[in-house]
């Protein structure tokens, strides 16, 4: 029996999800780096200047204390690339454009990371726009969930942002939806 060769689209395809993955799994060590933990939770908080969002502040959860930063000088710079660079790195990786609102949960060897919608009106629910694990989980494994809120990362994370008492990332806009009130 021959053995069929990868086509051209198949390894350009394959090489895509490896850079996409490369450039994560960076992102993740730089943000490791930064706040001088392998475990944590880092959020990246927005505000509102005329028409754009940006970034205000980063809340870093490492070892039971919380460290609210002001980015401001040079450590805006650098956390404004880092973020933008997560940003980035999550939306190829997902194939998906990454929401604004970022929340990371680092462990060891994996990452949970949450997107919130950078604006939202009234009828918004409060849950996040994406949610996934990085690397992502094998989906041939024996499937075993565990209970909430450790079954999934969008709940590990809302889990963790209670327990901080941290309202989510995201910041209500000054406008109403076009979505009908129930």
């Amino acid at each position: 029996m021959k053995r069929s060769r990868p086509s051209s689209r198949g390894l350009a395809m394959e090489a895509a999800r490896r850079a996409a993955d490369i450039a994560l799994e960076r992102c993740l060590a730089d943000l490791r780096s930064t706040i001088g933990a392998d475990r944590g939770l880092v959020v990246f908080r927005l505000q509102r200047g005329g028409d754009a969002l940006g970034l205000a502040g980063v809340d870093v959860a490492v070892d039971g204390r919380v460290q609210v930063l002001t980015p401001v000088g040079e450590r805006l710079a650098d956390w404004t690339a880092l973020y933008g660079d997560l940003l980035e790195a999550v939306g190829r990786w997902t194939g998906t454009l990454c929401p604004e609102g970022l929340v990371v949960a680092l462990e060891p060897r994996s990452a949970d990371v949450v997107g919130y919608p950078g604006e939202h009106c009234d009828h918004w629910d409060g849950g996040p726009e994406l949610a996934v694990e990085y690397p992502a989980p094998d989906p041939f494994a024996a499937f075993e969930e565990p209970p909430y809120p450790q079954c999934c990362a969008g709940h590990r994370v809302h889990a963790a942002l209670e327990a901080l008492g941290a309202p989510v990332p995201s910041v209500r806009g000054d406008f109403d939806c076009d979505d009908p009130e129930d």
